[in-house]
């Protein structure tokens, strides 16, 4: 585990007894649930590929190339962004 920081938050007392009652259920400190509790809402928040809308799946087997550095510079091509050209 990374390096941890100290902080410090404000619970309502019915948070504070009911994590205490997990930990303890758990056998783990309250600041171990709470960090797992930030961890799974972080996870949720993390934005998922829509690769259906993505051009380049979309492009898959539809292209042909004219270009010979297509490797090298595919994002200029696909995706409008500056690139080595």
């Amino acid at each position: 585990m990374s390096h941890l920081h100290r902080t410090q938050i404000y619970l309502a007392e019915e948070q504070l007894r009911r994590l205490k009652l997990e930990a303890g259920q758990d056998k783990l400190p309250v600041s171990e649930l709470i960090r797992r509790a930030i961890n799974h809402f972080l996870r949720s928040r993390e934005k998922k590929a829509d690769w259906k809308r993505d051009p380049l799946i979309r492009a898959v087997g539809k292209v042909k190339l004219t270009v010979q550095d297509a490797s090298v510079n595919h994002d200029s091509y696909i995706y409008g962004k500056p690139g080595r050209r």
